[in-house]
């Protein structure tokens, strides 16, 4: 609770600083087209991105051998989590975010459809553990701030991997840590009073820790589905499903790549 001002200035500034190549594609009528990332963005954090790859395959890979659950594999192309905690979660994170994501952009269809799965899974599907709206043909369709920010134009900044969160762009992952935190930060300081021991405090700190990694991983259940099979594989496929769901045409999207080191 006392690392978010450092966390997100720390973002800030080198979300400013990421060099950011000029986009060529509309999305869609009316909406600018995003700016991809280039090379030279990509270089910039090519080593440190390779390392937290190893290590986030690492920690997954151990988790996956103890829940049977390996995510180094092929991923399930549904992001639709299976039931237990992890769907109580997608419930209710994904759908709050995807109603009001959508809401600013304007897509309504996509706001009501979140509206009504978040409706049926918290009462039907008991807060989401079972995913009762699916079963009833409301499909999950999840959208967050960085697709809204896409979409207004705001352009991706590079490629980053998050320690424990996987694959991100600058843009998505400003977004969702300024988002998650400012959660917990609230959530937090009502819960506990100024005068906290410290005890208190370490517990509460490694709690919020533990929920900011759970909430922002979270946040994109498409990128959490993608495997940890191939570095490069991973940054591409996740660059182009971000740039396609912003509505760039997927060959475009694909062209747009930064080369493979």
């Amino acid at each position: 609770m006392f690392r978010l001002p450092a966390c997100l200035l720390a973002m800030l500034l080198l979300l400013l600083c990421a060099p950011v190549a000029s986009g060529a594609a509309e999305p869609a009528a009316g909406v600018a087209a995003p700016a991809p990332a280039d090379a030279a963005s990509e270089d910039l954090l090519n080593s440190y991105n390779r390392i937290i790859f190893a290590i986030n395959r690492t920690v997954y890979s151990f988790l996956g051998s103890i829940t049977g659950d390996d995510n180094t594999a092929a991923p399930d192309s549904s992001p639709s989590p299976a039931p237990g905690p992890g769907r109580v979660i997608s419930n209710l994170i994904n759908e709050p975010l995807t109603a009001l994501s959508s809401l600013v952009v304007g897509d309504l269809p996509t706001a009501w459809n979140a509206v009504q799965r978040f409706g049926i899974n918290s009462t039907a599907g008991v807060l989401g553990w079972w995913d009762e709206a699916s079963t009833l043909g409301y499909e999950p369709q999840p959208a967050d701030v960085g697709l809204a920010l896409c979409r207004w134009g705001v352009g991706e900044g590079g490629y980053v991997m998050l320690p424990f969160i996987g694959p991100r762009t600058w843009r998505d992952g400003f977004a969702d840590v300024v988002l998650v935190n400012a959660l917990l930060w609230t959530a937090t300081a009502a819960v506990f009073s100024s005068g906290m021991s410290l005890q208190t405090i370490v517990i509460a700190e490694t709690i919020e820790v533990a929920a900011d990694i759970v909430a922002t991983r979270q946040i994109d259940p498409r990128a959490k589905e993608l495997s940890f099979d191939n570095y490069d594989k991973q940054r591409a496929d996740y660059l182009v499903e971000r740039r396609v769901r912003c509505g760039i045409p997927r060959e475009v999207a694909a062209a747009e790549l930064p080369a493979a080191h």
